[in-house]
């Protein structure tokens, strides 16, 4: 993980010893009430997608899933959408998106170059990156 400096990560520990605290007291909270996250997932995982679902649930938020992959029935790119089209509509209906699919670099490529305007999380491209991981 090199997009992040030494003292962001030691915001990063702190908001996370912050929440694992707020859990533990109290469940959660409502700070993310009427917020949607977009779980976007064309590989199958169990660990990091239910994670990002259960965190913006915990703070007072919901979620879609799109299950993209091979056996998934709940994405257009079956009809030929491509991924940056799928992202781009999705954001119409949410205000962060999480993204998880099998070719390097496709995560940077929607976040970057896919005309998307809301924040896209890497939740893992293949044998490339994923910085959600790599921080535990």
């Amino acid at each position: 993980v090199t997009q992040i400096s030494t003292s962001g990560l030691l915001i990063l520990f702190q908001t996370a010893q912050s929440m694992r605290s707020l859990v533990r007291t109290k469940g959660g909270d409502s700070r993310l009430q009427h917020r949607v996250l977009a779980s976007v997932f064309y590989e199958a995982s169990t660990r990091t997608s239910c994670s990002f679902q259960a965190a913006i649930m915990r703070l007072g938020g919901t979620f879609i899933h799109v299950d993209g992959g091979k056996g998934g029935n709940t994405s257009a790119s079956k009809k030929g959408e491509s991924l940056e089209d799928t992202i781009r509509c999705l954001e119409c209906y949410t205000d962060v998106t999480v993204l998880r699919h099998p070719t390097t670099g496709s995560v940077q490529r929607v976040a970057l170059g896919g005309g998307t305007v809301k924040p896209v999380i890497n939740a893992g491209d293949g044998v490339g990156e994923h910085p959600t991981q790599a921080l535990l």
